[in-house]
């Protein structure tokens, strides 16, 4: 996203999640969004082929999505990416993973503080939820959350980062229902906060930093028990 190219078109399309946001939420979902589309883009390459790819252009287009039986437009980035050169065998860890990811982030939080006013810092804490989400995630399609969680505990929790997020964590949300029988899901906790609750009837998310451990476990145990019953 350079200056100027895509920025207020995508700070607008953020109104569509909420009424009554202002820029500071506008553009704190907008690093979200946009950090969990990287992460899908990049985490998949590296987590399921050890590549660490550099991203080297994007678009911001649109597309339909399915909702059930109907189609909804909507808009996301495209990435295109710069794969290693053949040959190449510098190791893909979970630094160098780290790093490529929040130098390609860095110019953008400095652009949308300049223009919305949201701190460095809160950017940067949404920014390591995505990316802890979008690693579970991956890790759920490809059969290893363990592994998709420990790769992205070793960028979030590396002191002295960017991406560095103190209170952002996993937790096993387990639900017993009779028996030996249990409902268990692993969810991933924020260390930031998207500020939906300032929105126009807006509130807490399931995850959120800001609510108490017991009320987030109890919304989360909520959140499984609707997964089950689809």
């Amino acid at each position: 996203m350079e200056e100027g190219v895509g920025l207020e078109d995508s700070l607008a399309y953020q109104d569509r999640f909420a009424e009554g946001m202002d820029d500071k939420i506008r553009a704190a979902h907008l690093i979200a969004f946009y950090s969990n589309q990287l992460t899908l883009a990049l985490g998949g390459l590296y987590l399921g082929g050890g590549i660490v790819a550099a991203v080297r252009g994007l678009r911001f287009e649109e597309f339909s999505r399915a909702y059930g039986e109907r189609l909804v437009a909507a808009k996301r980035f495209h990435f295109s990416l710069a794969l290693p050169a053949a040959g190449d065998h510098a190791p893909a860890t979970a630094d160098v993973f780290g790093e490529t990811f929040a130098a390609h982030l860095a110019p953008i939080v400095v652009m949308l503080k300049r223009r919305t006013g949201l701190s460095s810092g809160a950017q940067w804490r949404l920014a390591a939820d995505s990316l802890a989400g979008g690693f579970l995630e991956i890790g759920r399609v490809l059969g290893d959350e363990e592994t998709a969680m420990a790769r992205a505990l070793a960028i979030v929790k590396r002191a002295g980062t960017s991406l560095f997020s103190d209170k952002l964590r996993y937790e096993d949300i387990v639900i017993e229902i009779g028996g030996n029988h249990a409902l268990s899901r692993t969810y991933r906790l924020r260390g930031g906060c998207c500020l939906y609750y300032r929105t126009e009837g807006g509130s807490f998310c399931d995850s959120c930093v800001m609510l108490a451990p017991d009320d987030r476990r109890a919304r989360l145990q909520a959140h499984l028990l609707a997964l089950q019953a689809r």
